[in-house]
């Protein structure tokens, strides 16, 4: 990286509350959601912690729950005290 570049920040992160409160809208829990949509518990668990995962996961869950990606997560500003 040269003198005139400057390295970009990432101010936002993924939420998965959406998909959360979904379940409960559905009366699901995350068992339900694991049979469901054929996803591991390692994936439930990276999603609760609000961890990167893979589009295609994301995908995966918006077909077994036949809804949109936006039905399921979201972004959030990250508060970096600047």
């Amino acid at each position: 990286m040269n003198n005139n570049q400057t390295k970009l920040k990432i101010n936002y992160k993924m939420s998965y509350k959406k998909l959360w409160k979904l379940l409960i809208d559905r009366g699901m829990q995350k068992k339900d959601l694991q049979k469901q949509c054929d996803i591991s518990a390692a994936s439930i668990a990276k999603l609760g912690k609000n961890a990167n995962v893979t589009t295609d996961l994301l995908m995966k869950i918006c077909s077994g729950l036949n809804c949109n990606l936006a039905d399921i997560c979201e972004t959030e500003r990250i508060n970096t005290g600047e």
